[in-house]
Protein backbone atom coordinates (compact mmCIF):
# COMPACT_ATOMS: atom_id res chain seq x y z
CA UNK A 1 0.00 0.00 0.00
CA UNK A 2 2.72 2.55 0.78
CA UNK A 3 4.73 3.80 -1.58
CA UNK A 4 7.19 5.90 0.46
CA UNK A 5 7.96 8.27 -2.64
CA UNK A 6 4.55 9.63 -2.64
CA UNK A 7 4.45 9.58 0.91
CA UNK A 8 7.28 11.79 0.90
CA UNK A 9 5.82 13.85 -1.81
CA UNK A 10 2.59 14.21 0.67
CA UNK A 11 4.84 15.31 3.55
CA UNK A 12 6.13 18.14 1.40
CA UNK A 13 2.59 19.13 0.04
CA UNK A 14 1.61 19.08 3.79
CA UNK A 15 4.60 21.04 5.23
CA UNK A 16 4.44 23.80 2.46
CA UNK A 17 0.47 23.78 2.40
CA UNK A 18 0.75 24.26 -1.44
CA UNK A 19 1.21 22.10 -4.34
CA UNK A 20 2.97 24.19 -6.16
CA UNK A 21 5.79 24.94 -3.95
CA UNK A 22 5.99 21.33 -2.78
CA UNK A 23 6.90 20.83 -6.65
CA UNK A 24 9.42 23.27 -6.69
CA UNK A 25 11.21 22.22 -3.20
CA UNK A 26 11.40 18.92 -4.62
CA UNK A 27 12.61 19.81 -8.36
CA UNK A 28 9.09 17.89 -9.76
CA UNK A 29 6.68 19.73 -12.06
CA UNK A 30 2.99 20.93 -10.12
CA UNK A 31 1.27 18.31 -12.72
CA UNK A 32 3.52 15.31 -11.16
CA UNK A 33 3.15 16.39 -7.63
CA UNK A 34 -0.70 16.46 -8.26
CA UNK A 35 -0.57 12.73 -9.67
CA UNK A 36 1.27 11.36 -7.06
CA UNK A 37 -1.27 12.53 -4.14
CA UNK A 38 -4.44 12.02 -6.24
CA UNK A 39 -2.62 8.10 -6.16
CA UNK A 40 -1.69 8.00 -3.05
CA UNK A 41 -5.87 9.26 -1.66
CA UNK A 42 -6.48 6.64 -3.85
CA UNK A 43 -4.76 3.49 -2.37
CA UNK A 44 -5.68 5.13 1.26
CA UNK A 45 -9.17 4.80 0.65
CA UNK A 46 -10.01 8.00 2.53
CA UNK A 47 -10.18 12.28 1.88
CA UNK A 48 -6.27 13.69 2.09
CA UNK A 49 -7.17 16.48 0.88
CA UNK A 50 -9.97 18.70 -0.46
CA UNK A 51 -9.74 21.42 -3.12
CA UNK A 52 -10.20 24.87 -1.98
CA UNK A 53 -10.01 27.49 -5.38
CA UNK A 54 -6.71 27.38 -6.96
CA UNK A 55 -5.51 25.36 -3.99
CA UNK A 56 -6.19 22.38 -1.27
CA UNK A 57 -7.67 22.12 1.88
CA UNK A 58 -5.43 19.35 3.92
CA UNK A 59 -8.31 16.60 6.31
CA UNK A 60 -7.33 15.86 9.28
CA UNK A 61 -6.07 12.27 7.96
CA UNK A 62 -3.67 13.90 5.42
CA UNK A 63 -2.10 15.70 8.36
CA UNK A 64 -2.03 12.91 10.94
CA UNK A 65 -0.52 11.17 8.12
CA UNK A 66 2.44 13.44 7.44
CA UNK A 67 3.22 13.98 11.06
CA UNK A 68 2.97 10.30 12.12
CA UNK A 69 4.46 8.70 8.56
CA UNK A 70 8.23 11.27 10.08
CA UNK A 71 8.86 7.76 11.70
CA UNK A 72 9.16 6.24 9.27
CA UNK A 73 11.20 8.14 7.07
CA UNK A 74 13.66 8.16 10.57
CA UNK A 75 13.80 4.34 10.51
CA UNK A 76 14.49 3.99 6.65
CA UNK A 77 17.17 6.79 7.62
CA UNK A 78 18.94 4.29 10.20
CA UNK A 79 18.39 1.87 7.67
CA UNK A 80 20.64 3.30 5.25
CA UNK A 81 23.32 3.96 7.53
CA UNK A 82 23.34 0.47 8.74
CA UNK A 83 23.71 -0.57 4.94
CA UNK A 84 26.44 1.92 4.15
CA UNK A 85 28.06 1.01 7.42
CA UNK A 86 28.72 -2.18 6.10
CA UNK A 87 28.76 -1.19 2.79
CA UNK A 88 32.37 1.40 3.50
CA UNK A 89 34.15 -1.13 6.13
CA UNK A 90 36.94 0.16 5.68
CA UNK A 91 35.75 4.11 6.35
CA UNK A 92 36.71 4.99 9.27
CA UNK A 93 34.21 7.22 11.35
CA UNK A 94 35.40 9.46 14.24
CA UNK A 95 32.39 10.06 16.61
CA UNK A 96 32.77 13.15 18.51
CA UNK A 97 30.81 15.39 21.73
CA UNK A 98 31.12 18.80 22.30
CA UNK A 99 29.62 22.02 23.50
CA UNK A 100 28.39 24.40 21.40
CA UNK A 101 31.85 27.15 21.66
CA UNK A 102 34.51 24.78 21.04
CA UNK A 103 32.01 23.21 17.97
CA UNK A 104 32.26 26.59 17.18
CA UNK A 105 35.51 28.56 17.30
CA UNK A 106 37.85 25.43 17.36
CA UNK A 107 36.32 22.61 15.98
CA UNK A 108 36.19 23.49 12.54
CA UNK A 109 40.47 24.22 12.05
CA UNK A 110 41.51 20.64 14.12
CA UNK A 111 38.51 19.18 11.72
CA UNK A 112 40.56 20.63 8.73
CA UNK A 113 44.06 19.42 10.00
CA UNK A 114 42.99 15.87 10.71
CA UNK A 115 41.41 15.49 7.33
CA UNK A 116 44.16 16.69 5.51
CA UNK A 117 46.02 13.08 6.60
CA UNK A 118 43.07 10.94 6.81
CA UNK A 119 40.93 11.97 3.84
CA UNK A 120 38.68 9.44 4.32
CA UNK A 121 37.41 10.09 7.66
CA UNK A 122 34.27 10.56 8.54
CA UNK A 123 32.99 13.44 11.10
CA UNK A 124 29.87 12.52 13.51
CA UNK A 125 29.47 15.72 15.79
CA UNK A 126 27.29 16.09 18.67
CA UNK A 127 26.66 18.17 21.19
CA UNK A 128 27.29 17.60 25.38
CA UNK A 129 25.78 20.47 26.70
CA UNK A 130 23.16 20.32 28.41
CA UNK A 131 22.39 16.90 27.73
CA UNK A 132 21.61 15.24 30.57
CA UNK A 133 23.24 11.86 29.98
CA UNK A 134 27.02 11.05 28.61
CA UNK A 135 27.50 10.34 24.80
CA UNK A 136 28.95 6.58 25.54
CA UNK A 137 29.42 6.17 22.36
CA UNK A 138 31.39 9.22 21.26
CA UNK A 139 35.19 8.65 21.09
CA UNK A 140 36.44 11.81 21.91
CA UNK A 141 34.26 14.42 24.60
CA UNK A 142 35.23 17.73 24.41
CA UNK A 143 33.73 18.72 28.86
CA UNK A 144 33.90 21.89 30.26
CA UNK A 145 34.54 21.19 34.13
CA UNK A 146 34.49 23.21 37.17
CA UNK A 147 37.97 23.78 38.85
CA UNK A 148 36.11 24.16 42.00
CA UNK A 149 34.52 20.84 42.04
CA UNK A 150 37.23 18.87 41.15
CA UNK A 151 38.72 16.84 37.65
CA UNK A 152 35.95 14.51 36.07
CA UNK A 153 37.30 11.64 34.92
CA UNK A 154 34.74 9.68 32.26
CA UNK A 155 35.18 5.26 32.91
CA UNK A 156 37.49 3.84 30.18
CA UNK A 157 38.35 6.83 29.04
CA UNK A 158 41.53 9.33 28.89
CA UNK A 159 41.36 12.45 30.48
CA UNK A 160 43.72 15.31 28.31
CA UNK A 161 43.84 19.28 29.90
CA UNK A 162 43.35 21.54 27.07
CA UNK A 163 42.95 25.10 28.58
CA UNK A 164 41.30 26.94 31.35
CA UNK A 165 38.98 29.36 29.49
CA UNK A 166 38.66 32.38 31.47
CA UNK A 167 35.01 34.98 31.63
CA UNK A 168 34.47 38.24 30.47
CA UNK A 169 31.47 40.45 30.48
CA UNK A 170 29.79 41.01 27.56
CA UNK A 171 27.64 44.70 27.42
CA UNK A 172 26.07 46.60 24.94
CA UNK A 173 28.37 49.11 23.43
CA UNK A 174 26.37 51.46 24.19
CA UNK A 175 26.94 50.21 28.58
CA UNK A 176 29.25 52.17 30.49
CA UNK A 177 30.82 49.13 30.60
CA UNK A 178 32.26 48.93 27.52
CA UNK A 179 34.73 51.78 28.03
CA UNK A 180 36.22 49.69 30.74
CA UNK A 181 39.72 47.50 30.14
CA UNK A 182 38.69 45.98 33.22
CA UNK A 183 35.47 45.74 35.08
CA UNK A 184 36.17 43.90 38.97
CA UNK A 185 33.29 41.32 39.52
CA UNK A 186 31.92 43.21 42.36
CA UNK A 187 30.59 46.02 39.93
CA UNK A 188 28.19 43.27 38.46
CA UNK A 189 26.41 42.99 41.23
CA UNK A 190 23.04 45.73 40.83
CA UNK A 191 23.29 44.86 37.10
CA UNK A 192 20.45 43.05 35.75
CA UNK A 193 22.05 39.94 34.33
CA UNK A 194 20.98 37.74 31.10
CA UNK A 195 21.35 33.96 31.71
CA UNK A 196 22.62 32.24 29.07
CA UNK A 197 22.40 28.08 30.80
CA UNK A 198 18.91 27.54 32.01
CA UNK A 199 20.27 23.57 33.03
CA UNK A 200 22.92 24.71 35.28
CA UNK A 201 25.69 23.47 33.45
CA UNK A 202 29.39 23.30 34.00
CA UNK A 203 29.76 26.78 32.30
CA UNK A 204 27.06 28.52 34.41
CA UNK A 205 28.29 26.74 37.84
CA UNK A 206 31.47 28.49 37.22
CA UNK A 207 29.84 31.96 37.29
CA UNK A 208 27.99 30.71 40.25
CA UNK A 209 31.05 30.40 42.75
CA UNK A 210 32.20 33.86 41.70
CA UNK A 211 29.20 35.70 42.15
CA UNK A 212 29.59 33.77 45.91
CA UNK A 213 33.10 35.00 45.82
CA UNK A 214 32.35 38.67 45.26
CA UNK A 215 29.68 37.65 48.20
CA UNK A 216 26.25 38.57 46.24
CA UNK A 217 23.45 37.15 44.05
CA UNK A 218 23.35 37.77 40.55
CA UNK A 219 20.00 39.85 39.32
CA UNK A 220 18.42 37.13 37.10
CA UNK A 221 16.56 39.76 34.27
CA UNK A 222 16.25 36.77 31.53
CA UNK A 223 17.02 33.10 30.88
CA UNK A 224 18.07 31.86 27.69
CA UNK A 225 18.74 28.65 26.62
CA UNK A 226 21.56 29.47 24.33
CA UNK A 227 24.29 32.46 24.11
CA UNK A 228 22.64 33.44 20.55
CA UNK A 229 19.26 34.45 22.41
CA UNK A 230 21.02 36.11 25.39
CA UNK A 231 23.43 38.07 23.21
CA UNK A 232 20.41 39.58 21.30
CA UNK A 233 19.04 40.82 24.82
CA UNK A 234 22.26 42.42 26.06
CA UNK A 235 22.84 43.67 22.50
CA UNK A 236 19.63 46.01 23.35
CA UNK A 237 21.23 46.63 26.44
CA UNK A 238 18.73 45.49 28.46
CA UNK A 239 20.99 43.63 30.47
CA UNK A 240 24.65 41.78 30.87
CA UNK A 241 26.00 38.68 30.60
CA UNK A 242 28.95 36.81 31.73
CA UNK A 243 30.52 34.16 29.03
CA UNK A 244 33.84 32.04 28.38
CA UNK A 245 36.39 33.77 26.14
CA UNK A 246 36.09 31.04 23.80
CA UNK A 247 31.96 32.20 23.26
CA UNK A 248 33.46 36.06 22.82
CA UNK A 249 35.93 35.53 20.15
CA UNK A 250 33.31 36.39 17.66
CA UNK A 251 30.41 38.66 18.76
CA UNK A 252 27.91 40.23 16.95
CA UNK A 253 28.18 44.39 16.15
CA UNK A 254 27.12 46.38 18.76
CA UNK A 255 28.06 43.66 22.00
CA UNK A 256 32.05 44.49 23.58
CA UNK A 257 33.53 42.18 25.64
CA UNK A 258 35.47 42.85 28.74
CA UNK A 259 37.79 41.44 30.91
CA UNK A 260 36.82 40.51 35.07
CA UNK A 261 38.94 40.92 37.97
CA UNK A 262 38.61 39.95 41.35
CA UNK A 263 37.79 37.21 41.07
CA UNK A 264 38.09 36.12 37.36
CA UNK A 265 36.02 33.06 36.64
CA UNK A 266 37.64 30.09 34.75
CA UNK A 267 36.04 27.18 33.38
CA UNK A 268 38.54 24.08 32.42
CA UNK A 269 38.55 22.24 29.30
CA UNK A 270 39.10 19.01 28.85
CA UNK A 271 39.32 15.84 26.71
CA UNK A 272 38.54 12.53 26.94
CA UNK A 273 39.59 9.84 24.44
CA UNK A 274 38.60 6.81 24.54
CA UNK A 275 41.24 4.15 25.88
CA UNK A 276 40.88 1.30 23.35
CA UNK A 277 40.69 3.53 20.02
CA UNK A 278 43.33 6.01 21.58
CA UNK A 279 45.73 4.11 19.44
CA UNK A 280 44.31 4.78 16.02
CA UNK A 281 46.04 7.28 13.86
CA UNK A 282 43.13 9.26 13.00
CA UNK A 283 42.34 9.59 16.74
CA UNK A 284 45.78 10.20 17.35
CA UNK A 285 45.96 12.94 15.14
CA UNK A 286 42.54 14.32 16.59
CA UNK A 287 44.25 14.37 20.12
CA UNK A 288 47.32 16.10 18.50
CA UNK A 289 45.13 19.06 16.49
CA UNK A 290 43.03 19.97 19.53
CA UNK A 291 46.35 20.38 21.50
CA UNK A 292 47.77 22.10 18.92
CA UNK A 293 44.55 24.59 18.58
CA UNK A 294 44.27 25.06 22.13
CA UNK A 295 47.48 26.02 22.25
CA UNK A 296 48.44 28.24 19.38
CA UNK A 297 44.87 30.51 19.57
CA UNK A 298 43.70 30.63 22.78
CA UNK A 299 47.05 31.51 25.02
CA UNK A 300 47.39 34.27 23.21
CA UNK A 301 43.94 35.59 24.32
CA UNK A 302 44.60 35.06 27.22
CA UNK A 303 47.38 37.20 28.16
Amino acid sequence: MWDLNRLRIWRAVVATGSVVAAAKNLNYTPATVSQHITTLQKAVGAPLYRRSGRGIEITELGRRLAEDSGEVFTSVARLDEIVESFRNVTRPRLRIAAFTSFNARLLPGIIETVARDHPNLRFDIQLNEPAKNRRTHCVIEIRAEVPQEGEIRLPEMTRVPLFDDDYRVVVSERHEFAACETVPFKDLEDEQWVDYDMWAGPSSKVVDHACAAAGFERKAFAACEDDFAALALVASNLGVTVLPRLSTLQLPPGLVAVDLTDPVPTRRVVMHVRERDAHLPHVRAFVAAAESAAATHLTPLAT
